[in-house]
């Protein structure tokens, strides 16, 4: 009773009129602009201020009415905040844990400062508790803190000497938690900003491990533990050793399951999207197929990592020529009601991926009609070059993936003459943008088109001068990876083998028609 009277004056002496938040009666108001604002952006009608105000209220961004409504909205939203349910069921037990232990420390540091020192204590202990089940390392030296300065006022040595060996403890812990995501980001910026196997930034990798490794041997921290395993999984990544970045995923989650605390659908979800990437490379899809059943189960429809998911997947049901269910994914992915608000760079890449599967489909002799719906109309290819401008600029990614496919849509309609007159450009490129060991494949590929230029498109010219690059690109890279990044949609030897037959044959006239 002494808490909720010392709570209560502070309450009545200092509360608002009003608390502001997003509650089940606003939103009723569906004449309301808060409601219309709302609605707007959480099914992203609104990207823009500009866009947002046009539709709220004809104006512009800096309409005194937008911006009162922006001012007063963004305040009501982050009042909100303070009152989600924790006990949501999309929460797991360690975010709600987590989110109610930093709403309590909130609450602790409020009421200290309004002079409540017994009730900030109170809470402070309640919510230590919490914390070192979960082991939240920040919240535990914040709490013990202020339970140690409590005892110091009581007079309590035993309780004060008590807390001061758990604030030693948790302050070993978190320096440990930082100093290991450091070592992590600092891997994760290089991988980000390069693609595929880096030997070099492996052994890197292998020293923070190491490093990581001995740290894990002091703390018991789960955040510690688990930065170590995100560490070696990069590093088997980094060396492209597929194989071995599945025993990882394995020894992960074991841990989550030993650990149950500690234990997140989202973190299985991470893990789901690194196996099938692994799948991928392995070309073993009945165990993608297996994982990404799995996946479907942990990813919310239409969130954004079930479109990532469904982008490997579709990669690796196009990579082990399982095309009807390439076909099923591209269509569940490009009529979701969600696809429309994604990013501008998904769109494009799905874009470029229904030109590599329209071009399989024709190559196939499978049937065309199985890709248009109500939804959809027939692929045109001029259409989609004007589409996809983004990955254009991507010299070294997906822009490969569309030069790529634009050749081997005029082998197609025998446009040999459209091929001689950009063979030139083509092989500057190639020397220019494509020289590193991440474009390795790509290099030899591009190499191999241009050799059908100057064998004058004879079929067994071309084979044969082709072989050098042929074995190049089976052989992998000089390091000795043979990683294949995702932009190659189809595997260049499956296309090699297409450009070939149809060097053989002559061009299918109804291909000139649909582009």
């Amino acid at each position: 009773m002494k808490t909720l009277i010392e709570i209560s004056k502070i309450v009545t002496k200092k509360r608002i009129s009003k608390i502001e938040i997003f509650d089940k009666s606003l939103l009723n108001k569906k004449d309301s602009k808060f409601n219309e604002f709302y609605e707007g952006l959480i099914h992203e009608k609104f990207k823009t201020d500009e866009e947002a105000a046009k539709v709220l209220y004809d104006a512009t961004p800096l309409d005194d009415k937008y911006r009162q409504l922006k001012s007063r909205f963004t305040k009501r939203l982050l009042n909100t905040l303070f009152f989600l349910d924790a006990n949501d069921p999309s929460f797991s037990d360690y975010h709600s844990a987590y989110y109610t232990c930093n709403k309590n420390w909130s609450l602790v540091r409020i009421l200290l400062g309004s002079g409540a020192r017994n009730s900030a204590v109170k809470i402070a202990s309640k919510t230590l508790t919490v914390a070192q089940n979960f082991r939240f390392s920040d919240i535990i030296l914040n709490c013990a803190r202020i339970m140690m300065s409590n005892a110091s006022l009581v007079g309590d040595e035993k309780e004060y000497e008590k807390y001061a060996e758990l604030i030693r403890k948790s302050m070993k812990d978190l320096e440990h938690e930082i100093a290991a995501e450091e070592m992590y980001q600092k891997l994760t910026i290089s991988f980000a900003t390069g693609s595929g196997i880096d030997i070099e930034l492996a052994e890197k990798a292998d020293g923070y491990l190491t490093e990581v490794i001995k740290l894990c041997k002091l703390s018991d921290a789960y955040a510690l533990h688990y930065t170590m395993y995100q560490i070696k999984i990069l590093t088997f990544q980094l060396r492209g050793d597929y194989k071995g970045t599945l025993v990882v995923c394995e020894e992960i989650e074991k841990y989550l399951d030993d650990n149950k605390a500690f234990n997140q659908k989202m973190r299985h979800a991470t893990l789901a999207l690194t196996r099938i990437s692994c799948y991928l490379q392995l070309r073993d899809y009945a165990s993608g197929k297996k994982n990404a059943e799995k996946c479907l189960e942990l990813f919310q429809e239409g969130s954004n990592n079930w479109f990532v998911f469904l982008e490997y997947y579709f990669l690796l049901a196009m990579h082990t020529e399982n095309y009807m269910n390439a076909a099923g994914i591209f269509l569940k992915v490009v009529n979701h009601i969600r696809f429309p608000f994604t990013s501008e760079e998904r769109q494009e890449k799905w874009k470029i991926f229904e030109a590599y599967l329209n071009y399989v489909f024709e190559t196939e002799n499978l049937n065309k009609d199985l890709l248009v719906d109500a939804n959809r109309r027939k692929f045109r290819l001029l259409k989609f070059l004007n589409e996809v401008p983004r990955f254009t600029k991507d010299k070294k990614g997906y822009n490969v993936a569309i030069l790529v496919i634009q050749v081997l849509y005029m082998l197609e309609k025998g446009d040999h003459g459209s091929i001689i007159n950009r063979s030139e450009a083509l092989s500057v490129y190639c020397s220019r943008y494509l020289r590193k060991d991440d474009a390795y494949r790509s290099s030899c590929f591009l190499k191999m088109l241009l050799t059908m230029e100057k064998e004058d498109f004879k079929y067994e010219r071309t084979k044969q001068m082709a072989l050098k690059f042929q074995r190049k690109l089976a052989e992998g890279s000089p390091d000795g990876s043979s990683h294949v990044n995702d932009w190659e949609i189809i595997p260049y030897e499956v296309l090699w083998e297409k450009v070939l037959n149809r060097l053989k044959n002559k061009p299918n006239p109804s291909l000139s028609k649909a582009s």
